[in-house]
């Protein structure tokens, strides 16, 4: 015989893996159910931010239900072992050696379903660099609504978020927005792009600064990549800016993006296309934001949509 089971440790269990602090009140049923519980509550709420026009409330839901759910398991396996007998007698998973495989499979289970959930339906994503400002500022928090890869379409001004191209960083993950899709013929005079001849007016663009383009190795990069796509009139007297270049045309299968906030943004002006299959899904809603400078929250932005 043992003592009574202690609510403070079930509870400390329960936060550690949702399901293990039920295993060891003795409820082993219990805890397969409270361990999918946990995993249900989390895919409703990411599917019902994803459906869900972009709000506050919508907003609130993604971020309260999982922790709601969370704090109700605690608080139930706290009390679950309250209730157990005063003199407790150990089952076979109670010994050290069911805890750790209780741990190893409650652990695997969560972790595979919140991979899934990522890949699938929805996945949280924090903005790092002031590249897509003033829609996206630092510290913003999105939404990012996955798509299949059957599905996608680069659809002209939609900002998406995409695996790196270049081979440094292939598990970079970078937002950006569609200026170009398979087809169209892009150019940029002065700052202003032109897609298929039709000046874009792009409200959601920065300011661009006066800065010039005075890195040989950049603009040397810059026109090697265009080339084999550009379709003007004089290939060798062909010398290509940031802010100055085409026309091209995109090849199929193939999206060309840019930042907002063109003279902070790292885009296709450098690295040239970026491949469909490439794209994760597009964010939706600003979940959070937090300026990072004054560590104060942004409270207006919590619930806004992206576009």
């Amino acid at each position: 015989m043992t003592p009574a089971r202690k609510p403070w440790l079930a509870a400390l269990l329960s936060l550690v893996v949702p399901g293990l602090g039920h295993l060891y009140a003795g409820k082993a049923k219990t805890a397969v159910l409270v361990a999918v519980t946990a995993q249900a509550a989390s895919w409703l709420s990411l599917t019902f931010s994803v459906l869900m026009p972009p709000s506050k409330v919508t907003a609130t839901l993604f971020v309260l239900v999982p922790i709601g759910t969370l704090l109700a398991i605690i608080l139930h396996a706290g009390v679950t072992s309250r209730r157990a007998d005063l003199a407790y007698e150990l089952r076979p998973y109670n010994r050290w050696y069911g805890y750790l495989a209780a741990v190893a499979v409650l652990l695997t289970w969560h972790l595979t379903m919140h991979a899934l959930a990522r890949k699938t339906v929805a996945e949280a994503f924090r903005i790092p660099s002031p590249t897509m400002e003033p829609v996206l500022l630092v510290g913003d928090y999105v939404l990012v609504a996955k798509l299949p890869h059957s599905l996608v379409r680069p659809e002209h001004e939609a900002i998406v978020v995409f695996r790196s191209v270049e081979a440094p960083t292939p598990g970079l993950n970078i937002v950006k927005r569609v200026i170009g899709a398979p087809g169209d013929t892009l150019q940029m005079a002065h700052d202003t792009v032109y897609r298929n001849g039709k000046r874009l007016s792009e409200p959601y663009k920065a300011p661009a600064s006066a800065r010039s383009d005075d890195d040989p190795s950049m603009l040397q990069q810059i026109r090697a990549w265009q080339l084999p796509h550009y379709v003007g009139p004089d290939v060798s007297r062909y010398r290509p800016t940031a802010h100055h270049w085409g026309p091209i045309v995109v090849p199929s299968g193939y999206c060309f993006v840019m930042g907002d906030n063109r003279d902070e943004s790292y885009d296709s002006r450098y690295y040239g296309f970026v491949p469909v299959a490439n794209i994760r899904g597009r964010p939706r809603l600003i979940y959070f934001s937090r300026d990072r400078q004054f560590g104060t929250i942004r409270w207006r932005r919590i619930g806004q949509s992206v576009h």
